[in-house]
């Protein structure tokens, strides 16, 4: 299993985790790679139309890794929006870089 497979399966638990659910989303924001951080970041914000992401291969992994799926936001095909625990993930992420968390 490579790395990406690991942290997939580790996102997969995390999702149907009675218990330990923020411990899960702490491994998952250190192991997801930086350059999808800010993508994250934004469809967390979002959901954000296909035209404005910043990026279509780290949405595409984003959503690849279970973190992003695609929505309808006002009657509207075409956008992307993250999940419960890219939120979770991404508020992690957030504290780590501020060093409010180690």
């Amino acid at each position: 299993m490579d790395y990406n497979d690991f942290t997939k399966e580790i996102i997969k638990e995390a999702e149907t985790a009675i218990e330990g659910y923020f411990e899960y989303a702490a491994i998952i924001a250190r192991r997801l790679p930086k350059r999808l951080h800010e993508q994250l970041n934004q469809l967390v914000n979002g959901p954000v139309w296909d035209g404005n992401v910043l990026s279509k291969s780290y949405r595409s992994e984003l959503i690849e890794y279970g973190l992003a799926m695609r929505v309808c936001s006002n009657g509207e095909q075409g956008f992307t929006g993250a999940t419960y625990l890219a939120y979770s993930v991404n508020k992690i992420i957030t504290e780590i870089s501020s060093g409010k968390r180690c």
